[in-house]
C-alpha cells in the first residue's frame, strides 16, 4: 500500500511472487478490496486455468477497460466512440485494444484536465493476478508484453501489481530491461513470518468454527488445543493452501469437528519429504472418502481438461447418464476443495478452489490412483460427447 500510494513512483508495475498454495490470491483480493473501498481500485483482472473466460488472455484487455469506465466515467464517451467507431476492435490483437481503449482515453483526459496526476488523485491501481493459470507460456508473455507497452506510452499514472508463481518465462520477462527498469519485486519467502500469518489465520477461523457450527455448543473449551494448532502450523510448510484446505475440511457442517480434525492428524506423511508432502496427504485423504472414484474422476477430467465446457451440475448428470442429481451426490464430501453451486443458481457451475490440486492430480507421481492423465481425458470427452449426440430423440 506504500508504493499504491507513493504520487511519486517510479516503479509503474509490482510483481509478487511466490510457491504454489503461498497465499498470492488471497493477498491480491485483500488489495483489491482495500483499494475499492479506499476508491483507488481502477480494475483487476484474477486469470484462473479452470475457469472458462480467465484461462487465457482473451477477455484481459475488454474486462479491464469495462472496470476502467465504471472507476473513471470520463473517459466513457471515448471508449464508447472507438467500439463504435471500430465494431471488430475486441477481436484485435491486445496492443491495439489497450492502445485505443486505456491509453488514449486516459492520455486525453489527463491532457484536457487541470489535473497534473497528483492532485485530486484518480484510481490509478489495476490488479492482475494468476498471471502463470493464463494459457501456455506464450499467452502470459504476450500480457507481460501488452502492459510493458502500457507503462511505457501513459502519461496518466496507472500502477500495475501482477501476481504470479516465478516461473521461468514470467522471471524472463520481467528480467527484460524493459521491464526490470519500472518493476519492482515483492518476494513471498521467509521474511513475512508466514507461520504467525498462519497460526493467526488458523485461531480465527476455529473460532468461527466454534460460533457457527451445529455442533459448535457441544465442542469442549479449549478446543482445539495450541499444541494442535502448531502441529497445523508445522504440517502448513509456510503454505497457507494446506490451512485453508483443513479449515474448510473440519468445518463441514455433516460431520463433528473434532472428529474431521482427528482424521487429518491421523495421516502419515510420506517418509520422503517433498514441499507438497503434507498437502498431498491432505487431498489423498479427501478423495478418498468418496465412494464412487470412477464417477468423480470423470466430472475432474471435465473441470481440468476442459475449461470451457459449462460444468453445471445439470449438464455433466446429462453428459454422464446420471440420474438428475447425482453429480452433486458424487461431489457432496468433496465441499473442501470444489464450489458446487447452490441449487436456486441455475446457471452455477462447479469449479476447482484450488490450482494446486490440478498440479496434484496431473502428477501421477504424487497422486497415485486418482492420477488424471490428459491423453485419455480427451478420448474419454469425446467418446461420451459422440454417445449424448447419437442417443434417440436427442
Amino acid at each position: 500500500m506504500l508504493w499504491v500510494d507513493d504520487p511519486a513512483n517510479e516503479a509503474l508495475i509490482m510483481w509478487m511472487f511466490g510457491p504454489a498454495g503461498a497465499g498470492k490470491s488471497a493477498i491480491a483480493q485483500s488489495i483489491a478490496d482495500l483499494c475499492f473501498q479506499q476508491g483507488k481500485l481502477a480494475a483487476s483482472f484474477f486469470f484462473s486455468r479452470n475457469a472458462s473466460g480467465r484461462n487465457n488472455e482473451t477477455q484481459f484487455i475488454s474486462t479491464l477497460v469495462y472496470q476502467l469506465v465504471l472507476a473513471i466515467p470520463e473517459i466513457k464517451d471515448a471508449v464508447s466512440k472507438a467500439l463504435h467507431d471500430d465494431p471488430l476492435l475486441l477481436s484485435r490483437s491486445l496492443h491495439v485494444q489497450a492502445q485505443i481503449l486505456i491509453t488514449r482515453p486516459l492520455n486525453d483526459l489527463l491532457t484536457s484536465s487541470s489535473e497534473n496526476g497528483i492532485q485530486n488523485p484518480r484510481p490509478r491501481l489495476i490488479i492482475v493476478d494468476g498471471l502463470d493459470e493464463c494459457g501456455q507460456t506464450n499467452n502470459q508473455r504476450y500480457v507481460l508484453d501488452v502492459l510493458s507497452t502500457v507503462t511505457r506510452d501513459l502519461t496518466y499514472p496507472l500502477l500495475f501489481f501482477v501476481a504470479s508463481r516465478p516461473d521461468q518465462v514470467i522471471r524472463d520477462s520481467f528480467s527484460k530491461e524493459s521491464m526490470c527498469s519500472i518493476t519492482t519485486r515483492l518476494a513471498l519467502d521467509d521474511t513475512y513470518k508466514q507461520d504467525m500469518d498462519i497460526d493467526r489465520f488458523l485461531r480465527s477461523k476455529f473460532r468461527e468454527i466454534i460460533t457457527n457450527h451445529p455442533s459448535g455448543a457441544d465442542i469442549p473449551s479449549g478446543w482445539p488445543s495450541d499444541k494442535d494448532i502448531r502441529r497445523l502450523v508445522k504440517k502448513s510448510s509456510g503454505q497457507f493452501i494446506y490451512a485453508s484446505t483443513v479449515v474448510k475440511f473440519v468445518e463441514s457442517p455433516c460431520h463433528l469437528p473434532q472428529e474431521r480434525l482427528d482424521v487429518v492428524f491421523g495421516l502419515d506423511t510420506p517418509e520422503i519429504s517433498t514441499p507438497f508432502a503434507e498437502l498431498d496427504t491432505l487431498y489423498n485423504q479427501i478423495l478418498s472418502t468418496v465412494i464412487q472414484i470412477e464417477k468423480w474422476l470423470d466430472i475432474f477430467m471435465v473441470l481440468m481438461s476442459f475449461p470451457q465446457f459449462p460444468a453445471r451440475p445439470d449438464i455433466l448428470d446429462h453428459l454422464f447418464s446420471y440420474r438428475p442429481g447425482q453429480t452433486r451426490a458424487i461431489l457432496s464430501d468433496l465441499h473442501s476443495i470444489l464450489y458446487v453451486p447452490p441449487k436456486e443458481d441455475r446457471k452455477g457451475q462447479i469449479r476447482i478452489l484450488h490450482a494446486s490440486l490440478s498440479d496434484f492430480l496431473l502428477d501421477a507421481k504424487r497422486s497415485g490412483r486418482f492420477f488424471i492423465d490428459p491423453a485419455k481425458s480427451h478420448t474419454t470427452m469425446a467418446r461420451k460427447i459422440l454417445e449424448v449426440l447419437v442417443k434417440p430423440g436427442k
